[in-house]
């Protein structure tokens, strides 16, 4: 395929589909692999941000999103739904974040969505994930008063054991993200 513009030959970096360019040659060639920083930040460049939508998981996002116009972001309501920037491996597929608030399963990017989703109806709230706690990092298992994730868990999945400390009962975790954001030392993340 070549391209419009006169000048242009079909190599040009300016007109070249994404999909077309090898982006771990191209961090090779930058150097950027050669330090340890640069190669976490290339293995971020290429993971997912976060997890998909929940109804949409499962479907080939990067077939259906690339040319979207993304209406799923914009009708979030606790938004959420975010986009993969674009030097990310997976620019403009959206991917929930859950550093503020989580997702309420209010169905209003299924709505949004051109993509015909089909949505059975004894699934109420999909499975995410689910949350995962570094006792590491949460003050709670470090003896201090902690209760910010259990008042937060609408499911009841964190209950508080032995002196007040988390523990995340994965059956019934649905992996809403709401217990993230309200961490303050960031010890919860959704798996």
């Amino acid at each position: 395929m070549s391209c419009p513009a006169v000048e242009c030959s079909t190599t040009c970096g300016k007109h070249l589909s994404l999909s077309k360019i090898d982006n771990g040659r191209r961090a090779f060639l930058r150097g950027s692999l050669l330090t340890r920083r640069g190669r976490s930040s290339e293995v971020r460049r290429q993971q997912p941000l976060g997890p998909a939508p929940p109804w949409h998981r499962g479907l080939p996002l990067e077939k259906f999103c690339l040319d979207c116009a993304q209406p799923c972001v914009a009708a979030c309501e606790t938004n959420i739904i975010q986009l993969h920037p674009a030097d990310h491996e997976l620019a403009a597929i959206p991917y929930l974040d859950f550093g503020e608030s989580g997702c309420t399963f209010c169905k209003a990017c299924v709505t949004a969505c051109p993509i015909e989703i089909q949505i059975s109806e004894p699934v109420v709230n999909p499975r995410i994930g689910t949350a995962q706690l570094n006792r590491d990092t949460c003050i709670a298992w470090d003896d201090v008063i902690c209760m910010s994730c259990h008042g937060r868990c609408d499911y009841q999945a964190i209950s508080t054991e032995h002196q007040r400390r988390a523990q995340i009962d994965t059956d019934r975790c649905t992996g809403c993200g709401m217990c993230v954001g309200a961490c303050p030392v960031d010890a919860l993340s959704i798996g």
